[in-house]
């Protein structure tokens, strides 16, 4: 994604260049490489669902949306496409595989497009296309589980601020990927971004929230291990622990109204996670003081 996103962004001087320049710089974006037949896909599957996979347990198939009239010739706006696992003509589990485009503003759009391995396992990449480039937004990589007849979602990559990836390896990780140094809230900040939480809504304030009580767990904890010299607590399997809580809720469906919510509760859900488990460190500390003076 970091690739994408560097291939794939404006200059920005871009629109004060000539077609011939312009033309040039979108070529540098594997994506405007690649071309997509929606319209063939659509016709293709737009009556009924088709096999992809033909196998002995499941099949595999390609559908779509319904109220799409692919006879008049005309472009078709979104045309959400859905890849079903279908055992005995029942349909056990399905995802949302790909889109032509939606329509955001005069400026924006938002698009979907997959890949599908010989080993059966799917990638789907959500991306939004404004003036200042495409931008890879949510890649999701799935397996298929032959015995549940599910889709079983393995790992997620968020970006939706500058600089800055969400990184979800399930069940239980997830890792903040930036280039920018870790900026320190000032109380006031903090006190005004928690606050003012909505869980349908990410602000960049978030992230410094979350940073915040990370870094004063890590300090917490060493502080522990320190004054205590034989049970250690591990940071990596405490996050963890904590990760797999939060993880647990539902996934983004795709990345056009999806992603802010699910990452404002799960940060959310980490957050009070990390400050909790700050004020029982504390308390070991507190309770650990008291022991010595009393020894004394």
């Amino acid at each position: 994604m970091n690739k994408l996103e560097k291939d794939c962004t404006y200059p920005p001087n871009y629109w004060q260049l000539s077609g011939s320049k312009q033309e040039k710089i979108q070529k540098l974006c594997p994506l405007n490489n690649l071309k997509f037949d929606f319209r063939g896909l659509y016709k293709f599957i737009y009556k009924a669902p088709v096999i992809l996979y033909n196998g002995q347990d499941f099949q595999l198939t390609l559908s779509m949306s319904e109220n799409n009239d692919i006879e008049s010739g005309s472009t078709i706006f979104g045309g959400d496409i859905f890849l079903s696992i279908v055992k005995d003509s029942i349909v056990k589990d399905q995802i949302y595989l790909a889109n032509n485009s939606i329509y955001f503003s005069d400026v924006a759009v938002g698009f979907q497009r997959y890949f599908i391995s010989q080993e059966g396992e799917v990638y789907t990449l959500y991306l939004q296309e404004d003036d200042i480039g495409i931008s890879p937004m949510l890649w999701k990589h799935y397996k298929i589980d032959n015995q549940k007849m599910k889709f079983v979602l393995q790992d997620m990559l968020i970006s939706i601020t500058d600089g800055v990836q969400y990184q979800i390896i399930y069940p239980n990780q997830f890792n903040v990927i930036s280039n920018k140094p870790v900026t320190k809230i000032e109380p006031k900040e903090l006190k005004s971004c928690e606050d003012e939480y909505n869980k349908e809504e990410f602000y960049d304030c978030y992230l410094d929230v979350y940073n915040h009580y990370n870094s004063r767990l890590k300090q917490k904890i060493n502080l522990l291990n320190k004054k205590n010299n034989t049970i250690k607590k591990s940071y990596s399997k405490l996050q963890q622990n904590m990760a797999s809580d939060c993880l647990m809720l539902s996934p983004p469906v795709s990345g056009n109204t999806d992603i802010d919510p699910y990452l404002s509760k799960v940060m959310f859900c980490l957050i009070q996670n990390y400050k909790q488990e700050i004020t029982n460190i504390e308390k070991q500390l507190a309770s650990n003081k008291l022991d010595l003076k009393e020894k004394n």
